[in-house]
């Protein structure tokens, strides 16, 4: 690395970590802002609060990175060229595209090392603060996690299963249904009025079977029934879903097979966990778009540049979110509705790269 490298290196590094610094302080303050009157009516003390915004920062820093990439490459090549330091270097025969190497080089290696990040620490930070949240600030109890009302899930590719409540410290369900399929067509179902796990098996207790024909249906009395093949247990009852951002890729990708292997339509969870790889290049992408723009000589000034920066991201995001879109409805698929935005802006950073003036 070169001395010109690592000057410009320097310089970008100075304003991504200034940039991410200040995004994270609004972002705090503004939720503070949000959330102070709950702190207060609930004699939250300072070092929960601390901590609270303590685990929220990973995900800010996560949310607002590529943004951050973009202020940092317009402002530390922008200074370069407005002190015609991009004029010198190319007057002693250094191509622009060799100036801006060290560029793409670092938003690559930011790239990798933020889907790490996002892989191994915003997950578990953002369950920390979750838990803080519910437990220590709202003062629920932790016994609550032990209950849940109106349970859905698909046992099998032909078995669905609805529980109107569980209790998971004694393991009983009340007013449960099970429901067979023959492909869209509901053939069978067996309700009963409890259920409990019993010798590592459930049982069904005043069991009611519906077997339906084409026109009539017949009724009978199973009382006591055990299924013996459902595939849950009760732990996996007190599971809560959690979103596809609070999971990682490891837990998203978990979660897609055992949808598969039930049955379910995974299309939308396809489309995230694309999503999990495609989102950290957005770091090197927005690099490859933002440098040449950046170094083409402007009289306007930091707010010029930093609305340049906002709109940019606000456009990207929107590539983003309309190919997640289409993924989650089938119009694209979902490698391409999570890529469509890396694709789209990484086409355009190279046509603005190959036009650019050398």
């Amino acid at each position: 690395m070169t001395i010109l490298d690592r000057y410009l290196v320097r310089k970008f590094l100075f304003n991504l970590l200034f940039a991410t610094i200040a995004f994270v302080v609004v972002f705090l303050v503004v939720d503070l802002i949000e959330n102070v009157d709950k702190f207060i009516d609930r004699d939250t003390g300072i070092a929960k609060v601390l901590l609270y915004y303590g685990y929220y920062i990973p995900y800010i820093i996560s949310l607002t990175l590529p943004v951050s990439m973009l202020l940092a490459c317009l402002f530390a090549l922008g200074s370069m060229s407005q002190h015609n330091e991009i004029v010198a270097q190319k007057s002693s025969g250094i191509s622009l595209y060799r100036i801006f190497m060290p560029l793409f080089v670092l938003g690559l290696i930011i790239s990798v090392l933020s889907g790490f990040f996002n892989e191994i620490v915003v997950p578990e930070a953002n369950e920390q603060r979750m838990d803080l949240y519910r437990y220590e600030i709202q003062n629920n109890p932790r016994s609550e996690g032990s209950k849940r009302n109106n349970i859905f899930l698909q046992d099998s590719k032909n078995r669905k299963v609805s529980i109107a409540f569980f209790n998971g410290i004694t393991d009983e369900a009340l007013n449960v249904s099970v429901q067979y399929f023959n492909g869209a067509t509901l053939s069978r179902r067996i309700d009963a009025k409890k259920m409990k796990w019993i010798d590592q098996h459930w049982v069904l207790f005043d069991a009611v079977e519906r077997v339906f024909h084409d026109t009539t249906e017949s009724v009978s009395t199973l009382g006591e029934w055990a299924p013996g093949d459902f595939e849950f247990k009760p732990e996996n009852l007190l599971e809560l879903q959690k979103q596809p951002e609070e999971m990682s890729y490891t837990e998203l990708k978990e979660f897609v097979n055992e949808m598969q292997r039930i049955g379910g339509v995974v299309r939308k969870w396809d489309v995230e966990l694309d999503l999990k790889i495609a989102y950290p290049f957005a770091n090197f992408i927005i690099i490859l778009f933002g440098a040449p723009i950046a170094a083409q000589k402007r009289r306007s000034g930091t707010a010029v540049g930093i609305g340049i920066s906002l709109m940019v991201c606000f456009i990207y995001f929107l590539f983003i979110r309309t190919g997640q879109v289409l993924g989650h409805q089938g119009t694209l698929s979902p490698i391409l509705g999570a890529w469509m935005g890396n694709i789209i802006f990484g086409l355009a950073g190279i046509y603005t790269l190959l036009k650019v003036r050398k």
